[in-house]
């Protein structure tokens, strides 16, 4: 008997690896997808920046696709028929925390040069070759200076279209006449949060809610725990 139990054994564990997320079997409806994107994508993005190997780390290109993956996960969870899915959509209406920059870029300036002079004062082109080749290519259109300028040398300039900065602030900082450029990266404080981790075969997204001087850092959490397999979310945990 014991040769049966081991092919018994390897047989339901192969059945366990031929799991998917369930993509395709998860059709995106409007309420998640005017109400969910912008946490998708900042979702997306954390998985991104938390991963210099990650394919797309260099790519400025933001994939929609990815990031309606990660929508369809919400939504899965969205469907799933428990108090605890309620708790996390109706009563507590838990977003993401994460205050990555798609749009925007801020650089400290050498402020005596002219294409930083006329940058400053919105003048487009600047007159500077490669600054100006970036600011075409990504499409920024708007200078904002910081309170002190020029005696604090910082600008902010942003673009209406959205971007993984992470290649973007590169490019910007090797221009001469920019001294550091910097995208937001994160959030002051702490509130409510939505985490996730996936890899082929399912996915755990957790939702939370934090209370306690959260200006200062959340004091207290409470958290909702979800996985994601085969195009439906099952609760695991609170805690």
């Amino acid at each position: 008997m014991l040769p049966i139990i081991i092919i018994a054994i390897i047989f339901s564990s192969c059945e366990e690896e031929d799991g998917t997320i369930g993509y395709d079997e998860i059709e995106l409806e409007p309420y998640i997808i005017e109400n969910y994107s912008y946490d998708a994508k900042q979702l997306y993005f954390h998985e991104i920046i938390q991963n210099i190997t990650h394919e797309n780390y260099e790519n400025p290109i933001i994939d929609d696709n990815e990031v309606n993956k990660i929508l369809k996960i919400i939504q899965a969870v969205y469907n799933s028929n428990t108090p605890e899915r309620d708790s996390v959509f109706e009563i507590y209406q838990i977003h993401g925390y994460y205050c990555y920059s798609f749009s925007s870029i801020s650089i400290k300036v050498n402020t005596e040069l002219p294409e930083i002079q006329n940058l400053s004062d919105n003048v487009f082109p600047t007159g500077e070759s490669s600054l100006d080749y970036i600011l075409n290519t990504y499409n920024f259109d708007s200078v904002k200076a910081s309170y002190s300028y020029p005696d604090f040398p910082w600008l902010t300039i942003y673009t209406n279209y959205e971007y993984n900065m992470i290649p973007v602030e590169k490019e910007i900082a090797d221009v001469k006449s920019i001294l550091i450029a910097e995208f937001n990266k994160g959030c002051a404080g702490d509130g409510n949060n939505i985490e996730l981790r996936r890899n082929f075969d399912s996915a755990i997204i957790t939702f939370s809610i934090g209370s306690g001087d959260c200006p200062a850092g959340c004091i207290y959490h409470k958290y909702w725990e979800f996985k994601v397999s085969d195009g439906m979310a099952t609760f695991i945990r609170t805690y």
